[in-house]
């Protein structure tokens, strides 16, 4: 296969899916507690190649024996940045924000199915369960855990109040701040995130911010110049995708006569 044509089509699609990862940042500007994603390339798999044998004929040669080539670049990973997001005050009690590392643990429940899930997006509303009582959910029905990974249950039209430490007042629970050993491993689920491996711990150390919401740590103007960069990036190998077209073309022509 003619290599600059490999070459060519994979940094299409690496930059393809570079401007694909700076659309949803560009998406999930105003989403409490989103965090951004930045696209590193990678190159694929390289080779060298020995132009010459003949160890005497290499004397006083000052660049290197062999040509490294790669074949081409891919996305290797969309790195979380994890950097604090603007303060947002609401006034709105049942609105909260996680000051530095940590995560909200939500239950959702699907069928017979029950798993925990995890988000810094702290907007929750009441749902009420009968009797005066009351639990905390997000806009996807996920119910807030506490520090016994139970859901958090209330009494209905009582003064709600939470400490910084996360300690409902006039009651023995505590909302779960979770620290994630590698936040990487997380995967967005509209929202929330699902963690696929890593460790979950208790945080030794929470401060709980009642009232506030955390913004989305996107930087449209960071964006909008990376999307541009990405662009002329495109660009470029679609052009050299059309030029290594047509020298194969030229190259069949001459065979062909």
């Amino acid at each position: 296969m003619n290599t600059s044509l490999y070459i060519a089509s994979t940094g299409v699609r690496a930059y393809q899916g570079k401007l694909d990862n700076i659309a949803n940042n560009i998406a999930n500007v105003d989403t409490t507690g989103y965090k951004r994603r930045e696209a590193t390339f990678s190159d694929n798999l390289a080779v060298s190649i020995q132009n010459q044998t003949e160890q005497q004929k290499e004397i006083g040669r000052t660049s290197p024996l062999g040509i490294r080539t790669t074949f081409g670049s891919r996305i290797a990973a969309t790195a979380l940045d994890t950097t604090q997001g603007t303060p947002l005050e609401t006034n709105n009690p049942f609105d909260f924000m996680i000051v530095g590392d940590g995560y909200f643990q939500v239950q959702r429940t699907t069928g017979n199915t029950t798993e925990t899930l995890y988000t810094r997006n702290g907007v929750f509303q009441q749902m009420a369960l009968g009797n005066g009582r009351i639990q905390l959910v997000n806009s996807q029905g996920d119910i807030l855990l506490d520090q016994n990974g139970k859901p958090i249950e209330l009494n209905s039209g009582e003064n709600f109040q939470v400490l910084t430490d996360g300690t409902i007042a006039g009651s023995s629970q505590k909302m779960a701040i979770v620290t994630i050993e590698n936040p990487q491993l997380l995967t967005d689920e509209g929202g929330v995130s699902r963690l696929i491996g890593g460790t979950v711990s208790l945080a030794n150390s929470v401060n709980l911010k009642q009232g506030y919401l955390e913004s989305s740590n996107v930087d449209l103007n960071k964006e909008m110049t990376d999307m541009i960069k990405a662009q002329r990036g495109l660009q470029a190998n679609a052009r050299a995708l059309s030029y290594a077209d047509q020298m194969l073309g030229i190259a069949n022509g001459i065979m062909r006569t």
